[in-house]
């Protein structure tokens, strides 16, 4: 019976062998294809309008809800949040042009401006971060973006994981990004930035849960982490979703 089952062992053994390095051969590219494949199967990202309440839990206990808007067919976008019982708001429309207001009103003052954030330029970054983040991983197809084509087999928040790592034109940005893969289906579970990877400085954020609407699977709740010490500096939770299509 030995002398049978050797050669099919053997043969499984091969073929084992053979799947595992196709895996680990898989380039940068394919990866995020197949993420993308995952996360918006039809290619919708472009062409929907996305509104979600978030909760901002923060290491002291306070909780900060914001309301944000992605509509991606105009290119506009809205934030808007109490802080300091005053209400925040900022918008950006189809033509980059900004708005910001606290209390429903403009403020003029130019010192008062800077102080409470409330610039043009502000607006602009509050848009770029919220449509970066909540577009992941489709908007690693931006211009700009350097994949790698190495991909990295490591464990992230205590799962084996495929790694994969992106940087950008010194137009775009400076930071060292790792975004982190199910090795099965592809999922985006988590992410990690370096200003100084040398320095072990910058975040990672672990994501947990999936909303599923409309066809697309948007990463849900995202708890952020210091790299050097693992320290939790707040976690972002989804209160509710709805995305339409234009």
């Amino acid at each position: 019976m030995t002398r049978y089952f050797t050669p099919l062992l053997l043969l499984l053994f091969i073929s084992c062998t053979v799947l595992s390095a196709q895996e680990e051969q898989i380039s940068g590219t394919e990866l995020l294809n197949r993420s993308i494949s995952f996360h918006d199967p039809s290619g919708q990202w472009q062409k929907v309008k996305m509104e979600l309440v978030i909760d901002q839990e923060m290491p002291n206990g306070s909780v900060r809800p914001s309301h944000v808007i992605i509509d991606n067919q105009r290119g506009a976008f809205e934030l808007s949040f109490v802080k300091d019982n005053h209400l925040f708001n900022w918008k950006v429309d189809g033509r980059d042009s900004t708005e910001s207001f606290m209390d429903y009103r403009v403020i003029t003052d130019s010192v008062r401006v800077d102080t409470l954030q409330l610039s043009p330029d502000r607006a602009r970054r509050w848009r770029n971060y919220y449509s970066y983040l909540y577009g992941l991983p489709m908007k690693l197809k931006d211009k700009g973006t350097n994949i790698d084509p190495v991909v990295q087999s490591t464990t992230f928040d205590g799962n084996t994981v495929l790694a994969l790592k992106v940087t950008y034109d010194k137009n775009v940005g400076s930071d060292t990004w790792y975004f982190y893969f199910h090795p099965e289906t592809y999922a985006l579970v988590g992410y990690r930035f370096f200003h100084n990877e040398a320095e072990n400085d910058g975040e990672y954020i672990v994501i947990e849960g999936l909303e599923i609407q409309n066809g697309m699977r948007i990463p849900m709740h995202r708890a952020w982490y210091t790299n050097n010490e693992n320290r939790w500096l707040g976690t972002d939770r989804f209160i509710s979703l709805k995305l339409t299509r234009n």
